[in-house]
């Protein structure tokens, strides 16, 4: 009795994803590193440097679901179990995104929420163009702009309005040959105003962050070329424009271009933000070596600089040998000047 009844309830269980793909990927990091350490005593002359060497181990599985209605309709979804740790809401959200990500596609269109891209980063190209790294380095440092948040901090620079609200984004694609269009709206404090500063000079902001983005990506004269042109705006405390372009040609080598202007009227930061970037990769065989520069002119704020390399070894069934070095300089008015490096080194593990 208990083998029928075991056989029936694995029969029910699975009935429901006949016509459905499943599958679970991950990835698994080991090696050592070296982050930057900051003295902060003196919070107006900050001063950097690397820190030790540590121990550096990382795991993440993502699973992701797809299937297709009778109408043709093709619908999915995926969650990082990475990104969902310590997410107050759990691992599948609800009002706040925790690493999971919804889709519905028809034809050329595609509409997806959930801890995804806004129109800017997702139509924008980076410059980490080859090769890769444990701890990030070649895009921590302080001259790579992420277009992913906008953040000033340890963990990189990214020049983007993603993450200002609630996390959670909608983004309708539209893809129309070599052309992408996208649109997308993250609502900034769950669909109520946001505000910006402290009373009695507050300011409300919208309630929307609005973002829309084209890119084309075709092979022109035997080169694989990508541009990519966002907008994002926040009413009353923000604007971002960010164009790029990357090449990428038969001999290995690829390269790219970067240009970000931002509007800045905020608490913290009231200013005109300007970033240039430029990158170059090789790879050969089993070797991938990436190098990226950048700089922000942070007008009356100051200004960062930095550069980053990384470096990937194929050594066959999703094992890479993996090396990273970063270096920033910083300005910046009431905080100080200073450099300071990073590295990382060690295997990556795909599964």
């Amino acid at each position: 009795m208990k083998k029928i009844l075991f056989a029936s309830t694995a029969l029910v269980a699975t009935a429901g994803i006949a016509s459905a793909e499943v599958t679970l990927t991950g990835m698994a990091e080991m090696g050592v590193f070296a982050p930057a350490e900051f003295d902060t005593d003196d919070a107006t002359d900050v001063s950097a440097e690397m820190g030790d060497s540590q121990f550096f181990t990382d795991i993440d599985i993502t699973f992701t679901m797809s299937g297709e209605a009778d109408n043709g309709l093709v619908f999915g979804a995926n969650v990082d179990l990475d990104e969902s740790d310590g997410n107050p809401s759990g691992a599948f959200g609800g009002s706040t995104q925790g690493g999971e990500a919804i889709f519905v596609s028809y034809g050329g269109a595609t509409l997806t929420m959930g801890d995804t891209d806004g129109a800017l980063d997702a139509r924008v190209p980076e410059l980490a163009l080859a090769g890769g790294s444990l701890a990030d380095d070649e895009t921590v440092h302080l001259g790579f702009n992420h277009s992913d948040g906008f953040d000033f901090d340890t963990d990189g620079v990214s020049l983007s309005l993603d993450g200002r609200g609630d996390g959670q984004i909608a983004r309708f694609d539209y893809a129309y040959n070599a052309f992408t269009f996208s649109l997308s709206a993250e609502q900034v404090s769950n669909g109520a105003d946001g505000v910006v500063g402290e009373a009695p000079d507050d300011i409300d902001t919208g309630d929307t962050i609005w973002g829309i983005g084209a890119s084309y990506s075709a092979e022109v004269a035997a080169m694989d070329l990508t541009v990519g042109l966002g907008y994002q705006s926040l009413e009353d405390y923000a604007n971002v424009t960010t164009i790029a372009a990357t090449f990428g040609f038969a001999n290995g080598l690829s390269a790219g271009l970067t240009y970000a202007s931002a509007d800045i009227d905020g608490d913290v930061l009231d200013d005109d933000i300007q970033h240039w970037g430029v990158g170059l990769g090789y790879e050969m065989n089993a070797l991938a070596i990436g190098v990226n520069y950048g700089e922000y002119d942070g007008g009356d704020m100051g200004d960062l600089s930095g550069f980053g390399l990384a470096a990937s070894y194929d050594l066959g069934g999703g094992l890479e040998a993996r090396l990273g070095y970063g270096y920033s300089d910083y300005d910046l008015t009431n905080v100080g000047d200073d450099t300071y490096d990073t590295y990382s080194l060690g295997l990556r593990m795909n599964f």
